[in-house]
């Protein structure tokens, strides 16, 4: 099976629902940089590359965490590429109940030895630019 770089969010999601934080940090590189949701602004190795962290995030939801992708594109030149789709996150998170979240995410990709591996991801919400500055979490994409 060849590796396309648009299977970097079919793998997130099914480590997401295994709760594989080694599979979700295995397709970083080792110089990987990441524009996440969570802060800090900007995430570097080794951070980055450390599935600790996931693991404690895991461990604030239920068992039915996951991550689905739509619309995904991808620009794809040579061993480099560009992926961008929407996401949605669904689940419960202890103690504050059901929660699901619409967001934005773009990869950089690199093929390595044939495998496409992130050099950067971006992820974000839109916000309200009616000068309050507040994250629109509650937005849904149109159909």
């Amino acid at each position: 099976m060849t590796d396309t770089p648009d299977a970097i969010f079919t793998r997130y999601e099914d480590a997401i629902r295994r709760r594989d934080a080694d599979a979700i940090v295995a397709d970083y590189l080792p110089d990987a940089i990441g524009y996440d949701l969570a802060p800090p602004l900007v995430h570097r190795a080794p951070a980055m590359l450390d599935p600790e962290g996931i693991r404690q995030w895991f461990e604030t939801w239920e068992a039915d965490l996951r991550v689905t992708h739509r619309d995904a594109q991808v620009l794809e030149q040579g061993d480099l590429a560009v992926v961008h789709a929407l996401q949605h996150m669904t689940g419960t998170r202890k103690g504050e109940g059901p929660s699901s979240l619409w967001f934005r995410a773009t990869i950089a990709a690199r093929r390595v030895e044939g495998a496409w591996k992130i050099a950067h991801i971006h992820t974000s919400v839109p916000f309200a630019m009616d000068g309050s500055g507040k994250a629109l979490l509650d937005l849904e994409p149109e159909d």
